[in-house]
């Protein structure tokens, strides 16, 4: 009896349309990758940052994103190769290697280009890598999802940007927040700063102070939580083995039946975008993703 219950329910979940199966956020984000490779949100065009997110996002839910593609379409390795001749600000090459890491390709030879080398041009006597304190942040994670040597002067650098609430701005010039002091957390961590010392305890003490009653986090003091900082902040946890059950029962009750995530509570904007960057959190992973 057990055995024929089993097959009956294996032919029932195929008999089912594919919408109806296709529950998890990477299912959701698959069907957002048009032909040209490159993924979009409802109704819009293939972008190249959504893509990167979107790479990242499915390797981090064990997906093999290089071989994704829509019958007679191009991958994104395809898409996003075509796009690297254009890659010149320290963003542009950061998220580039990161998603090229993150589909198994080689960031030093990627679209004819050297980006690695192209972002270690982009290091600053003073350790800054761009023009930003963010883009030091991810220009740390991209040189080390690149296997490359991370200047100490970019982790002194980082550590001198840590304000005096614990929080790490945007640019020097910025109040602190969620999203950018996760960004420095996971930096320092990947440049190997200890879980137990003064700055990460006084990072991961501003990050609590974000958290709301819902167990979300807020990007600032006087915002609610959303899906994306809240995802953020659970990847800087991770980095140092910290729990994240309430938070994660945050992400869960903002799933949709389709597998994206809303931004809030009733806000479903940019879908692939909130779902690509919530995938790491829900899947225990952090950047850099490989």
């Amino acid at each position: 009896m057990t055995h024929r219950i089993l097959i009956l329910a294996a032919l029932v979940s195929l008999a089912l349309p594919a919408a109806a199966r296709a529950t998890s956020g990477a299912d959701y984000l698959a069907g957002r990758q048009t032909t040209s490779g490159g993924f979009s949100e409802p109704h819009g065009s293939a972008s190249v940052s959504l893509t990167e997110w979107a790479v990242m996002g499915l390797r981090a839910a064990g997906r093999h994103p290089a071989r994704m593609h829509r019958p007679g379409g191009h991958g994104p390795a395809a898409f996003l190769s075509s796009r690297a001749a254009g890659w010149h600000t320290s963003f542009a090459l950061e998220r580039g290697i990161l998603a090229a890491v993150a589909m198994g390709k080689d960031p030093h030879r990627f679209g004819g280009r050297d980006l690695v080398r192209g972002l270690r041009k982009q290091i600053h006597d003073n350790g800054r890598i761009g023009k930003y304190a963010n883009s030091t942040y991810w220009g740390v994670l991209a040189l080390k999802a690149a296997g490359s040597r991370i200047p100490t002067r970019s982790m002194t650098y980082i550590k001198h940007r840590q304000s005096g609430s614990g929080g790490f701005p945007y640019a020097a010039s910025t109040a602190p927040d969620s999203n950018d002091t996760a960004a420095a957390v996971m930096a320092l961590r990947a440049g190997g700063a200890s879980c137990g010392g003064r700055v990460l305890g006084h990072a991961y003490s501003y990050l609590h102070g974000l958290q709301r009653s819902d167990d979300g986090y807020a990007l600032g003091p006087s915002d609610g939580s959303d899906s994306q900082s809240t995802s953020w902040v659970i990847q800087a946890r991770i980095r140092c083995g910290l729990s994240n059950t309430g938070a994660l029962g945050y992400l869960a009750a903002r799933k949709r039946s389709d597998g994206s995530y809303n931004y809030s509570p009733g806000n479903h904007q940019t879908p692939a975008w909130v779902t690509s960057q919530v995938l790491p959190a829900v899947n225990g992973k952090a950047y850099p993703i490989r």
